[in-house]
């Protein structure tokens, strides 16, 4: 009961031009064979702000990964199911609990393995409706 279970909300909308292409997932890494790799988000993704803010600088990169990764598994699974390339915005609600970490250390194991599961659980979500 002693721990800060305190987070930070925030909404984020992600979009794309119709034109711009989705790539596939690369291969998977043997040197990681429990990983499996994500679709990289586009170049060409625009993420805003609707609702909330990070408390640091450190969240807020958080904040911004969850938002354009879901979003490109949202639209890569959009596209394998339908041949229209009529892409939403996609609206991502993020809470996160404060991370230890410094705002220069960059992700740390937690971070990543918990970006990772959620990403996954993402997938399967997608890919079972």
């Amino acid at each position: 009961m002693g721990k800060d279970l305190t987070s930070e909300y925030e909404q984020i909308q992600a979009s794309i031009p119709a034109t711009t292409p989705l790539l596939p997932a690369p291969g998977p890494d043997p040197s990681q064979p429990n990983v499996r790799p994500l679709p990289p988000p586009p170049a060409a993704i625009q993420l805003t702000p609707l609702l909330g803010n990070a408390p640091s600088e450190h969240m807020q990169t958080l904040h911004s990964l969850y938002a354009a990764q879901a979003a490109t598994i949202a639209w890569t699974a959009d596209s394998a199911s339908s041949m229209e390339v009529d892409r939403r915005d996609v609206i991502v609600g993020i809470a996160l609990r404060k991370s230890d970490g410094g705002a220069d250390e960059g992700l740390n194991e937690m971070e990543r393995a918990l970006f990772l599961g959620v990403m996954d659980m993402l997938r399967e979500l997608l890919a079972s409706a």
